[in-house]
């Protein structure tokens, strides 16, 4: 799909803010209401658009902990990066998992509600799985940045 001027207009706006109605999403991108579901409703069948959440705050909901957990697996085979990516995805503590280039194999960003609660999640559980070898967990102090916002910018191929 071609991504244009007014679907880039439109991204920015519905990042922002993904409980517009599409009259003033429309607006806010300068687009007709029509045009803008249209072009909306393109986006998501293309993928472009995956979803349309709230974007909650985990200290408010009493998730105080955060920790990026730098993951080591048993092993480089197939079948145990498929059984710590099952894991992974069952865990409702680990919000986000990437598989990385370097000294560790992936990074886990992880919350939980207390200290406790995050040692028990990462001896009991991480440490205990059988795809994974070792850990390096880091405790995040303050996050000073927290986009999530991607860069929407003009010119770039489609």
């Amino acid at each position: 799909m071609e991504i244009e001027e007014p679907d880039r207009r439109l991204l920015r706006v519905l990042q922002l803010d993904a409980g517009l109605s599409i009259k003033q999403l429309a607006e806010r991108a300068g687009l007709s209401a029509s045009t803008a579901w249209r072009r909306l409703q393109a986006l998501e069948s293309a993928g472009v658009v995956r979803g349309r959440v709230a974007l909650l705050d985990p200290e408010r909901l009493g998730l105080d902990v955060c920790a990026l957990v730098e993951v080591d697996i048993a092993g480089q085979s197939a079948e145990t990066r498929a059984e710590f990516e099952r894991f992974v995805r069952a865990a409702p503590e680990i919000l986000q998992c990437y598989a990385v280039t370097g000294g560790h194999d992936y990074t886990l960003v992880v919350r939980t509600p207390s200290v406790g609660a995050y040692e028990r999640f990462l001896m009991d559980r991480l440490l205990q799985h059988p795809a994974v070898a070792s850990t390096q967990p880091h405790q995040v102090l303050r996050q000073p940045k927290d986009g999530h916002a991607l860069p929407v910018c003009a010119g770039r191929p489609s």
